[in-house]
């Protein structure tokens, strides 16, 4: 089993990839072979709504997303992580997100499991939180932490 960590925050080994790596470590613990990877840095344009993907099968965006598309098809489960900006989740989170619907064609994420760690100083995990579950669901993965 591979399990893929995903931190969604513009700054690099912040609590958010802290805590990413901790429930990696778990997930190694347990028999899985697992990959951190972290957006801060990368190129990912926002999805311009081209609908090309719908016929294509790909994405005609060329960057940083090509290289996580293939990561997050390999994968058998996922631990996404975004810490909370303005009651939601950051600007790279929902980039990802929203470039992720090349692969509802076909439900390519389909029944790969996912989970994800909000990071907060007061508030605002409750609306981060449902932007994930909202994304498991129309990509129709599960969540253990999802009734």
């Amino acid at each position: 089993m591979k399990v893929l960590g995903i931190v969604c925050s513009p700054r690099r080994a912040g609590n958010t990839e802290i805590l990413v790596s901790e429930a990696l470590t778990s997930a190694k613990e347990c028999g899985a072979e697992v990959e951190l990877i972290t957006i801060a840095g990368m190129s990912i344009a926002p999805c311009d709504g081209c609908e090309s993907c719908i016929t294509t099968k790909k994405c005609r965006l060329d960057d940083d997303m090509q290289g996580i598309y293939l990561k997050l098809l390999a994968a058998d489960g996922f631990i996404f992580g975004t810490p909370v900006y303005f009651w939601g989740v950051t600007a790279q989170a929902k980039a990802l997100i929203d470039r992720t619907f090349v692969l509802r064609e076909g439900h390519r994420l389909r029944n790969k499991v996912a989970g994800v760690v909000v990071v907060a100083r007061r508030a605002g995990t409750t609306h981060a939180f449902s932007a994930f579950r909202d994304f498991f669901d129309l990509q129709r993965m599960p969540s253990p932490d999802v009734p």
